[in-house]
């Protein structure tokens, strides 16, 4: 799994734009540092938050002073974990994806970090910071898929994987797995449309 792959995809591929008057970003950091394979970097969120407690990518809503969704991203980063922008090289987009309330989209930027730097948590935000690397989550038997229902009551599928006592899930397993739909070899579970890759 090279990151030139990974670019070539994100530059070739339709993404998928929803119309929203909300507007959110994450970081999708992978970790590229010669030490072994690709890392995915990962947050939990601290309690009494919005998400407490869930494993999720740096980000949130843009502000009206962010130059464009990247910018949004990036500035979530520097903001929970005190990644610099200038670290990140970006790759592109991957699909926006509706929130659960329907009414904000969040836009996954995907960029590479070559030289991590020490990582900070913001302490209002942030729990732990950690990393899962991306041949591990290829593995098809650490996914688990539950059907949940919605407040109207149709079930949608849930994805999750367990990795060193955390556990991904919701709208981040989606986007991990849309990211490695873009991978040879596509994800080890199948996605519906538009988040097959």
């Amino acid at each position: 799994m090279s990151i030139d792959a990974i670019r070539a995809r994100l530059a070739t591929r339709k993404r998928y734009v929803w119309p929203s008057k909300k507007q959110a970003a994450v970081l999708v950091p992978l970790i590229d540092d010669g030490s072994g394979p690709l890392r995915l970097l990962l947050t939990r969120r601290t309690e009494g938050i919005n998400h407490a407690g869930q494993v999720a990518f740096p980000g949130g809503r843009a502000d009206p002073e962010d130059r464009d969704i990247v910018h949004t991203a990036l500035r979530e980063a520097r903001e929970e974990v005190a990644l610099p922008a200038e670290r990140v090289e970006v790759l592109g987009l991957l699909d926006d994806i509706p929130a659960k309330d329907m009414r904000t989209l969040v836009t996954p930027v995907v960029g590479v970090v070559r030289d991590l730097p020490p990582l900070r948590p913001s302490p209002a935000e942030v729990a732990r910071i950690f990393d899962i690397p991306l041949p591990a989550l290829r593995v098809a038997d650490g996914w688990v898929t539950k059907m949940r229902p919605d407040d109207k009551g149709r079930k949608w599928p849930l994805h999750y994987f367990d990795w060193d006592g955390e556990t991904l899930w919701g709208l981040s397993a989606y986007i991990t797995l849309q990211l490695l739909s873009l991978t040879p070899g596509g994800t080890p579970i199948r996605l519906p449309p538009p988040y097959d890759g």
